[in-house]
């Protein structure tokens, strides 16, 4: 049985052409363009602005981004680095095409980050860096133009020159781009409750532009232990570091129209949290150092007013929704990558609802994130 509404995914890919940085990238740096090279074992995509396609030194591998071959067999677990261009769905680059995806899901509208854009806050040369996140804005707001109330960009933000950073999360305001993804971790050391980064924040603010943090965006990466299982099971704790660092720093009392969302994290992590904040909040005043929430909220309101989360597949934080907030859990396909919710998006979708109230599956799936991101849809 089908759900009984269509669904807006929080969280969707594009997978990038290279075409959009060989062609739209600042002529200086038109000779360090990503590239797309062939093997004869797969292709491979570089990012890492060097002429050297040492096959020593591989880059990113098409099999983990996206593939056709999940349409055979969803359940299928065999994917790995290995993949060619030609298995990428034409959905994921072509707007025609991913229309016509977004109705055989029954998914009405989607937010849409990149695909090795998740990567690009690694690089160290800055400029080369800005010039490729302002060339893949360009071509997302382009790209999302061709259906202007079914496809809803998330642009990639820096933060290594304020002043810079800022004016392009306005022009992407301004070309329609619907929120900002930034860096879950600097490399310098510094908190986003850095004093420095008020500015972005309060351009964020006037923009009504989320802050999205998405699992692995980061100048920093997610690796802990270096066991791949242990880093890949708690790939949110990044995340989760941050946006507690952001409630304890007062960064929410000065900035109270600013709004976050941890994305692809799934959101259970947020259980663990929440009430622990309160507690110590509460319990370790007289000898912790700072005092910066000037709201009288507690930590846990403050999450509640802030901040949010989207799932793949997280049924303890459905059953758990109103700790972490009714309005605050919303779904995403992920799509086209490998691991993600689809196909039969709304089916998968379906099985996790079981036992749960209409009206809750109705946010969760569909209007609280119409609602956390203005979307001229109706909820």
């Amino acid at each position: 049985m089908p759900l009984p509404f269509r669904l807006v995914s929080a969280d969707s890919h594009i997978v990038e052409p290279v075409e959009l940085w060989s062609e739209r990238l600042d002529r200086q740096y038109r000779d360090r363009a990503p590239q797309l090279v062939s093997y004869e074992d797969s292709d491979w995509f570089f990012i890492d602005g060097s002429k050297s396609l040492d096959r020593a030194k591989r880059g990113v591998g098409l099999g983990l981004m996206a593939t056709k071959r999940k349409y055979e067999n969803p359940e299928n677990y065999d994917f790995g680095m290995l993949g060619r261009w030609s298995e990428v769905p034409e959905s994921s680059y072509d707007p025609a095409e991913r229309v016509a995806e977004l109705d055989r899901e029954g998914i009405e509208a989607e937010l849409i980050y990149p695909t090795y854009g998740l990567g690009m806050f690694g690089l160290k040369d800055h400029d080369y860096r800005y010039a490729l996140i302002r060339a893949y804005n360009d071509w997302l707001a382009e790209f999302c133009a061709a259906s202007p109330k079914r496809l809803f960009g998330i642009a990639i933000i820096a933060n290594d020159d304020i002043e810079r950073d800022t004016a392009e999360l306005e022009r992407c305001a301004k070309m329609g781009l619907k929120g900002a993804m930034m860096s879950i971790g600097q490399r310098d050391g510094t908190d986003w409750s850095d004093p420095r980064y008020d500015r972005l924040w309060s351009a964020a603010e006037a923009c009504e532009m989320p802050v999205s943090l998405h699992v692995a965006a980061s100048e920093t990466g997610f690796s802990a232990t270096g066991n791949m299982w242990a880093d890949f099971a708690c790939a949110f704790t990044p995340t989760m570091y941050t946006v507690v660092e952001m409630i304890f720093s007062g960064l929410f009392d000065r900035h109270r129209g600013l709004k976050v969302i941890s994305v692809e994290n799934d959101a259970s992590w947020a259980l663990g949290v929440i009430e622990r904040m309160d507690d110590r909040w509460l319990h370790d005043k007289q000898w912790s150092r700072g005092d910066n929430l000037t709201s009288g909220r507690l930590p846990s309101q403050i999450f509640r007013n802030h901040v949010a989360c989207s799932f793949m597949r997280d049924r303890t934080a459905i059953l758990n929704r109103a700790i972490i907030g009714e309005g605050n859990l919303m779904w995403g396909s992920d799509f086209p990558h490998f691991d993600g919710a689809w196909p039969g998006s709304a089916d998968i979708l379906r099985r996790q609802f079981e036992g749960i109230p209409l009206e809750d599956q109705v946010r969760i799936g569909r209007s609280n994130a119409i609602n956390f991101y203005k979307l001229p849809i109706e909820a």
